[in-house]
C-alpha cells in the first residue's frame, strides 16, 4: 500500500526500519507491506492520526486473515465476544468424537486451528504438560479424510507420538521410521520421523512425494538454524504440505529468531527476510565477526503480529480446569547403544529364572536362597542398564522444560545415573542442584533453598535418599528417569512438589522405554497403585517392595 504524510524527518527514520519498505520518488510516498500496515500506522498516530486511521481501516478490510483473532489469547469459552468464534467453537465440540473427553481450554486450540484453515497453519504454544500433541491429533481426527500427515519429533520422543497417535486416532496405521534406509511406508495414514532423519537424500526425497496434507513439526525451535540441513528439508515439507502445525512451550516473544523458519512456513508474506526480522525484532547488531540476533526488541509490536498465528495458555490461566495433579508416561525405544546389552542381560535373567524353577519343588534351602539373591542381583542389573538409557534421553525433555522458562524437579535412583544428567546440566550451563545419598545433611536445606529462591536455579536433580518433609513447591513439574518399587515411595517423591504452597497443577512425567522391564515394573507399580486407592476403611495396607519384586520375577518367567 503507498503511505503519504507529509515530510517529518523523525517519522521518516522510524518508516526506514519497518521490513521491505520502499520508497517511490514519482508518488512522494512510502510503498509499506500489508502486514506491516498496522507497525506503521502505529508509527504514524502520534504525527497525523487521521492518516493512520485511514490504513487501519484499509487493513481491516483488505487482509486476508482470519477474523476470529480473539481465539488466539482465550483461556475459556467467555472469553470469546466474536459472534463467529462461539459459533465455531460450538461446531468443534459438536463433531469431536474424541476417544477421551478434552477440557475446554484444549476445545478452544482445536477450533483456533479450525479457524486457521485457508491459511498456511498455525502454531501452538501452551506450556508444557498442557497436551500441545492432543491439540493437535484432536483437530486431526476433525478431519479424517486428510491423509497423510507427517510428524517431526525429536528421536527421543517417536515412540510417545506413536502411542498417543494410538490413543487419539484409533485404527489409524502409523509408521515409525527409524534408520536413513528405512522405506517410507505408501500406505500409512501418520508417519512419524525426528528432525535428524528428514534431511537424509533417500527420505527426504520420499516425504516429498508422499504429498502429506498435515505437517506437524514438535518443538520447532529445533528448526532455529536457518542454514541447517534438517530446516531446509523442514522447510520444503512445510511448502508443500496443505497445513502445517508448529507446537513449542518456549515463549516466542523471548528468542524470537528461533522461531523465524516456522512464522516464515506459516505466513511468508509478514516474514520474508529473516535479515530484516532479525534487525528489528531481535535486536540485530554486527559484532564485528557477523551479525547476531540473539535478542529481543519491539517485542509489543511482534506480539501484534504474531497474534492471529499462534495460541498459547499458561498453567496458572487455565488451573481451574487441571486437576491437582495428573500422572503422563513419555515412553521411549531403548537407544540403539543400549540395545546389545539390555538383551542379553534380559535373557541371561530368563535361563536363570529357568533354573530356579526346576528346584521349587524341592525344600527350600540356602542354597535355594542364595539362587533367589542371585536373581534379584541380576534384576537389578536390568533396571540399572535401563535408567543408564533413560538418563541419555532425558536431556532433551529437560532442555525442553527448561527452554520453555518452567523448573523442574529431576528423579534418580542409580548414582551413575544422577552423574549422567548432571554432566550434562553443567555442559549445557543450565542452573542447577543435585541432593543424593553423597550429599552431606548440613548440605542440603541449603540446595533446596537454592532452587525455591533463586530463578536462575531451573532444576532440582534428586533421588531417594533426598529425605522426607523436603518442600519444592517452586516447580509444578517433575520428571521421573527411573521409578521405584513401590507406589508409596513415588507418591513421596510427588509431594515434594505437590504440597501446600503449591499453586499450579502438577504435572508428574514418568519416562518409559518400552518392551523392557521399565514396562513391566510400570505396570505392576501402576496396578499397586490401584490396588492401594481401593482400599475405603481408610487404612493404607503396608506397600512392600519385595511383592512387587516377586511378581517382576514373575512376568519374566512367563
Amino acid at each position: 500500500m503507498l503511505v503519504q504524510f507529509p515530510y517529518n524527518k523523525e517519522l521518516i527514520d522510524e518508516i526506514k526500519s519497518i521490513p521491505g519498505r520502499k520508497y517511490r520518488p514519482n508518488d512522494r510516498g512510502w510503498d509499506i507491506p500489508e502486514a506491516f500496515l498496522p507497525t506503521a500506522a502505529e508509527m504514524i498516530r502520534p504525527h497525523y492520526p487521521n492518516i493512520a486511521d485511514t490504513i487501519s481501516d484499509y487493513f481491516t478490510l483488505t487482509s486476508d486473515e482470519p477474523t476470529l483473532t480473539d481465539m488466539s489469547t482465550a483461556t475459556a469459552k467467555e472469553d470469546l465476544v466474536e459472534v463467529d468464534s462461539l459459533k465455531l467453537l460450538e461446531d468443534v465440540r459438536e463433531r469431536l468424537n474424541t476417544p477421551f473427553p478434552l477440557y475446554p481450554y484444549q476445545e478452544l486450540a482445536v477450533a483456533f486451528l479450525e479457524a486457521r484453515i485457508g491459511t498456511r497453519g498455525a502454531l501452538i504454544g501452551d506450556q508444557p504438560g498442557l497436551g500441545k500433541t492432543i491439540e493437535a491429533l484432536a483437530f486431526c481426527s476433525l478431519h479424517p479424510q486428510v491423509s497423510p500427515i507427517l510428524v517431526v519429533t525429536l528421536a527421543s520422543l517417536k515412540r510417545n507420538w506413536y502411542r498417543e497417535v494410538e490413543k487419539w486416532l484409533p485404527g489409524t496405521s502409523i509408521q515409525i521410521i527409524d534408520q536413513g534406509k528405512d522405506l517410507v511406508d505408501s500406505d500409512a495414514d501418520v508417519v512419524i520421523i525426528n528432525y535428524d532423519l528428514i534431511w537424509r537424500a533417500k527420505i527426504e526425497k520420499q516425504l516429498l512425494a508422499r504429498k502429506f496434507q498435515i505437517v506437524i513439526f514438535d518443538e520447532i525451535t529445533y528448526l532455529k538454524e536457518r542454514s541447517a540441513k534438517r530446516t531446509k528439508a523442514a522447510r520444503k515439507l512445510g511448502k508443500a504440505a496443505e497445513f502445517t502445525i508448529g507446537l513449542s512451550g518456549t515463549p516466542i516473544l523471548n528468542r524470537p529468531i528461533e522461531f523465524y523458519t516456522f512464522l516464515n512456513m506459516i505466513s511468508p508474506k509478514q516474514f520474508s527476510s529473516q535479515f530484516q526480522f532479525g534487525m528489528r525484532y531481535c535486536n540485530g547488531y554486527h559484532n564485528g565477526f557477523g551479525y547476531t540476533f540473539k535478542g529481543a526488541s519491539r517485542v509489543s509490536e511482534l506480539r501484534q503480529l504474531i497474534h492471529p498465528l499462534m495460541i498459547r495458555r499458561r498453567k496458572d490461566e487455565v488451573l481451574t480446569e487441571l486437576p491437582e495433579k495428573s500422572r503422563q508416561n513419555i515412553y521411549i525405544d531403548m537407544p540403539g547403544s543400549y540395545f546389545q546389552n539390555y538383551r542379553a542381560a534380559e535373557l541371561d535373567l530368563v535361563q536363570s529364572l529357568k533354573s530356579l524353577s526346576a528346584d521349587e519343588e524341592a525344600e527350600v534351602s540356602q542354597e535355594y536362597e542364595d539362587k533367589r539373591m542371585w536373581l534379584l542381583s541380576k534384576l537389578n542389573f536390568l533396571r540399572h542398564l535401563v535408567g543408564l538409557a533413560k538418563a541419555d534421553a532425558a536431556e532433551e525433555i529437560i532442555t525442553n522444560f527448561v527452554d520453555s522458562g518452567e523448573k523442574l524437579v529431576v528423579f534418580g535412583h542409580h548414582h551413575d545415573v544422577m552423574d549422567t544428567i548432571n554432566a550434562y546440566l553443567t555442559k549445557k550451563k543450565i542452573g542447577h542442584v543435585t541432593v543424593d545419598g553423597r550429599t552431606p545433611n548440613q548440605d542440603r536445606q541449603a540446595l533446596v533453598d537454592q532452587f525455591q529462591e533463586d530463578e536462575n536455579c531451573m532444576v532440582f536433580l534428586a533421588s531417594t535418599a533426598m529425605g522426607m518433609g523436603v518442600t519444592l513447591t517452586a516447580a509444578s513439574n517433575a520428571l521421573f528417569v527411573e521409578r521405584q518399587w513401590t507406589p508409596g515411595m513415588e507418591e513421596q517423591m510427588e509431594d515434594r512438589i505437590h504440597r501446600i504452597g503449591q499453586n499450579r497443577g502438577v504435572f508428574i512425567h514418568y519416562m518409559q522405554i518400552e518392551n523392557s522391564i521399565d514396562a513391566k515394573m510400570a505396570k505392576l507399580v501402576e496396578y499397586k497403585r490401584d490396588v492401594l486407592a481401593a482400599v475405603l476403611d481408610g487404612e493404607r495396607q503396608r506397600d512392600r517392595g519385595e511383592s512387587i519384586i516377586n511378581e517382576l520375577l514373575g512376568e519374566f518367567s512367563k
